[in-house]
């Protein structure tokens, strides 16, 4: 069985912008890993950039130095944020609040 290179194309053309896009998510929490760029700096923005929008927020916090899986779904739990919403979902007061906790518990441990 052949496939037509038009459909070949046609799902290349498809599949390019996502694989994009999930290299700018994994740059952005790379970046949060290592320290390059504070989580602060990500959730008090009033824009946020599609590959940051996208993330969940649980993920983005989990990769924070010091926080990590338990403490992020906590901290989300705290303010009865879903683990699985979407950082962009996230209104700008949860966002500065969220910042704080995070602030907060990273002075504390």
């Amino acid at each position: 069985m052949t496939t037509s290179t038009k459909l070949l194309n046609e799902r290349h053309a498809a599949v390019l912008p996502l694989q994009l896009l999930r290299h700018q998510m994994d740059v952005v929490l790379g970046q949060v890993e290592n320290g390059s760029l504070t989580i602060d700096s990500l959730l008090l923005l009033n824009d946020l950039d599609e590959a940051t929008s996208v993330l969940y927020a649980c993920k983005l916090i989990e990769v924070v130095p010091g926080i990590g899986k338990v403490k992020a779904r906590q901290l989300l739990a705290q303010m009865s944020v879903s683990e699985t919403e979407q950082t962009g979902n996230l209104s700008v007061d949860q966002r500065n609040k969220l910042a704080q906790l995070i602030a907060k518990e990273l002075i504390v441990s």
